[in-house]
């Protein structure tokens, strides 16, 4: 095939809300944003999902699939190829100038993946192909940057646009202290009991006497916490693009973005209802020159119709792939 570039483009929904940090005070954390200047030149924060995030995401859901395809059991990976699967490894040693053809070649053909999102391997980096950008929060700040399609279905949904703002919830939550529960006391040893009882009796007292010195050294584990996240049913608008050379580059890149996005989680807090992403609408770019063409996305067939060659292409290496993870630098 020839040489092309590939791009998807997303609208997702937060299905559950984002608590993507920034940047923490004390006890308090505050949502992901980035600096966007309006088409009047006013500068504002939009809430927004990094690149790195979601790249992240796309290396993690590209190994988990390959890992699937090689029939390789989890539970004997060397540290260096549990690098490289998840984190695109590191260089170990003093790296050459440039990557060896052949190497470059019995690398890539091995680990499709690599050559896409890129990586470092036998102490050689190695160079991506794949463009990710911020998911970008849709609203009314963020208007003028969206694409005609994106602005069409929002129309078409009959969905107006909010300020950011309007988006973004403070919540807090409590981590609680068994010690303070009489009930629980009771389960305690005699000795860490009296010790217990002691500490809150001194509590008191400081409280009392307002002796913050007192206060601090004799407070309890319970700690109150806020965050920003962004509100459920909230839209992101997400590309992400390929330099494919292969018919075996574009099914590995569909099946990376399909895994992925079958069960995307960003963020932080996901033990506690936070950070599922769904699609929900989605265009096919094929860049070419000196024009694009645009075809509508069934996200659903994303991970389901594609795959075959990649899954074929690993599956027949299978041995080659084990030895290769077992003996790999990075």
């Amino acid at each position: 095939m020839a040489i092309e570039r590939l791009r998807l483009e997303f609208v997702l929904e937060a299905a559950q809300p984002i608590a993507h940090a920034e940047e923490s005070f004390g006890n308090s954390s505050v949502l992901m944003r980035r600096k966007v200047a309006l088409p009047n030149g006013q500068w504002v924060r939009v809430p927004c999902i990094t690149a790195d995030t979601m790249r992240h995401g796309l290396r993690d859901a590209a190994a988990w699939a390959y890992l699937d395809a090689a029939g390789i059991e989890t539970a004997g990976l060397s540290e260096a190829a549990l690098r490289l699967l998840f984190a695109g490894g590191m260089v170990t040693g003093s790296a050459g100038g440039s990557v060896r053809l052949n190497d470059y070649r019995t690398m890539t053909d091995l680990f499709p993946p690599l050559a896409l999102l890129g990586g470092c391997a036998q102490n050689r980096v190695i160079p991506g192909r794949v463009q990710v950008d911020d998911a970008s929060l849709v609203c009314h700040e963020q208007a003028h940057a969206l694409p005609e399609w994106v602005r069409t279905w929002l129309n078409e949904q009959r969905r107006p646009l909010d300020h950011a703002r309007a988006h973004v919830e403070e919540v807090q939550r409590v981590r609680m202290d068994p010690t303070l529960d009489p009930v629980k006391r009771k389960m305690l040893t005699e000795t860490q009991r009296l010790l217990v009882e002691s500490r809150l009796t001194e509590s008191e007292t400081a409280a009392t006497d307002d002796d913050d010195v007192a206060t601090e050294a004799s407070k309890s584990s319970m700690l109150p916490r806020r965050y920003e996240r962004l509100a459920e049913g909230s839209l992101l608008y997400w590309s992400v693009s390929a330099l494919c050379t292969s018919e075996l580059d574009r099914d590995t890149f569909m099946v990376m973005v399909g895994t992925f996005l079958a069960e995307a989680r960003v963020g932080g807090r996901r033990g506690q209802g936070c950070g599922l992403l769904r699609a929900v609408t989605a265009q096919s770019v094929e860049v070419r020159r000196p024009s694009e063409r645009m075809e509508a996305l069934d996200v659903r067939d994303l991970g389901a119709r594609v795959g075959t060659l990649f899954r074929q292409h690993v599956a027949e290496r299978r041995e080659e792939i084990a030895k290769f993870l077992a003996t790999v630098a990075a």
